[in-house]
């Protein structure tokens, strides 16, 4: 066998292997492979096929002697930044400031690699037209199938995998209780949410760029994939798809379609449903700080609700409100309610949610940057969650960090965004999409890990890696 023989093999099989993971990734549940020691993030399957591809696609570039993404393009050179300010912010943790435990920081340094790194190799393999509607089918197909195994968790008890905490982590069959929100095929409703939100936003502006058929069919998925999207109740997953909405038809210069999306937003708010009640306990109770209180039945529960951090766990006989006939199942409230908090349970919810954020998560990240400014703590040192990637960047990577990761951002952007003016109808719409993608994440990346979720991680990736490869279109 010639090496030119062995190449063109060698770029099928990583083809292939990339358009599974197209197809694989989103829908095939979170089970653990290996577990690791000290933390519930485990390696699975996914990390596999995604750790086989990166090592085809070395040797690949290593045969064709293609390495000028990392040595000419400045969103190669971007990346080698971010990857070595990693690195010296690990080098850092662990024998400076001692903050992390060395095999999960390389754990977590690993894994950003290994998402960010699906870029490049999708940008050199998928780099016709025909590759690219290959994909976009795929992705039409495969959010057709999340979007049914939602319906059917939801109304026929089909099973849930989880991730969101320890015990469920282990790949522990499930089914949603009542009231509980959508996983379908991803480990949380905050990734199902994020992955509908991306969804809708890319659809949007290649609405324009299809067929009278495919129109239809785009506008039936749509909807399909905003019910389950309101099914979830994420919040912040919502509105960042309605902004998205908003600068994908800016970007297609659709202008005139606005009001139509202002109407179904309104449509939307006034359905009665679990994200309209949380979405109205964001702004009252977060915000405006209104709402009945639970006081407390005794001197010490209502001297407690003066406290700033009613949630914080604090060793008081009353602490509980368990014991009392006023806080309790058969009263009407939540049995672990606590002085300060709202009495009503959506409420309730959304008011912990916040505060854990307000009070625990985010000082703590806080606490990590000012430590150490420039490099940060290093990664895995803020625990699994912070819920705000900015702040997580600023906690374990620092100012260094994360100026690099904006720098990927931002080079990333800038291309694409000279293609919105390309003479192929398809790609300029593909490419209004994607800029409003990043978006979406983006403002995602406020209220969530959305950069640190695998499965959605991956594809955000792999998606700027398919429409910068297209970009280098060959006839």
């Amino acid at each position: 066998m010639n090496l030119t023989k062995f190449y063109h093999i060698l770029e099928k099989t990583i083809f292939y292997l990339t358009l599974f993971l197209f197809i694989f990734i989103p829908l095939y549940p979170k089970f653990p492979l290996l577990s690791i020691p000290g933390t519930y993030v485990a390696v699975r399957l996914e990390d596999v096929l995604i750790a086989l591809a990166i090592i085809l696609w070395t040797g690949y570039i290593g045969i064709k002697k293609a390495w000028s993404f990392f040595a000419k393009d400045n969103i190669g050179r971007a990346f080698l930044l971010f990857f070595s300010i990693g690195g010296l912010s690990l080098f850092s943790a662990i024998f400076l400031t001692h903050s992390v435990e060395p095999h999960l920081g390389i754990l977590h340094l690993l894994r950003r690699m290994e998402f960010m790194l699906l870029l490049p190799i999708v940008a050199t393999i998928f780099t016709t037209k025909k590759r690219l509607i290959l994909v976009l089918v795929i992705l039409f197909l495969t959010t057709f199938a999340v979007n049914i195994y939602g319906l059917g968790q939801q109304y026929l008890d089909l099973p849930v995998i989880s991730t969101t905490n320890s015990e469920f982590a282990k790949g522990l069959i499930l089914r949603l209780t009542p009231g509980a929100r959508l996983n379908s095929t991803f480990a949380g409703h905050y990734d199902l949410a994020v992955f509908l939100a991306s969804a809708l936003v890319v659809f949007t502006a290649l609405f324009f760029a299809a067929s009278r058929v495919w129109k239809i069919l785009i506008l039936a998925i749509s909807a399909l994939s905003l019910f389950i999207l309101v099914l979830t109740a994420a919040r912040v997953s919502f509105i960042a798809a309605f902004i998205g909405i908003l600068f994908a038809l800016i970007f297609s210069k659709k202008k005139k379609y606005l009001i139509l999306i202002f109407i179904s937003l309104a449509l939307v708010l006034l359905y009665p449903s679990q994200l309209r009640d949380r979405l109205k306990g964001s702004v009252t109770v977060n915000l405006l700080n209104l709402g009945q209180r639970y006081e407390g039945r005794n001197l010490n529960q209502q001297l407690e609700s003066k406290l700033n951090i009613p949630t914080l766990p604090y060793k008081m006989a009353s602490r509980s409100a368990l014991a009392t006939p006023f806080a309790s199942a058969e009263a009407g409230l939540p049995v672990d309610i606590t002085p300060g908090e709202p009495i009503n349970e959506v409420d309730l919810a959304v008011y912990r949610s916040f505060q854990i954020r307000l009070n625990i998560e985010w000082p703590r990240a806080v606490n990590a940057f000012l430590k150490n400014p420039f490099l940060g703590t290093g990664y895995a040192s803020l625990g699994i969650a912070t819920d705000n990637d900015f702040l997580r960047s600023l906690g374990e990577v620092g100012i260094l960090g994360t100026a690099a990761f904006f720098l990927i951002l931002l080079s990333i952007w800038k291309k694409i965004y000279q293609g919105i003016r390309n003479e192929d109808k398809l790609i300029r719409y593909f490419c209004a999409g994607t800029l409003a993608l990043i978006g979406v994440f983006l403002l995602n990346g406020l209220f969530i890990d959305v950069f640190e979720a695998s499965k959605i991680a991956s594809l955000f990736w792999m998606i700027l890696g398919l429409n910068l490869g297209i970009l280098n279109l060959k006839k």
